[in-house]
């Protein structure tokens, strides 16, 4: 699952549909110090859920 209070800068996601890649540039800042409010909606392209790249394959 790809939530943007999970994601790290540097990381790409990719959608498995139609190839559309996102980098991180600056991790979310969302929701209090204690973990309240942050994102609860994952990342999607083309009606599913984006998935982490690592070195040329998909997680």
């Amino acid at each position: 699952m790809a939530n943007c209070n999970e994601m790290k800068e540097g990381e790409i996601f990719v959608c498995e549909k139609c190839g559309l890649e996102l980098k991180v540039h600056k991790t979310c800042k969302c929701g209090g110090a204690d973990g309240t409010a942050q994102c609860s909606v994952p990342l999607q392209c083309c009606g599913q859920e984006m998935v982490k790249k690592v070195k040329g394959t998909i997680l």
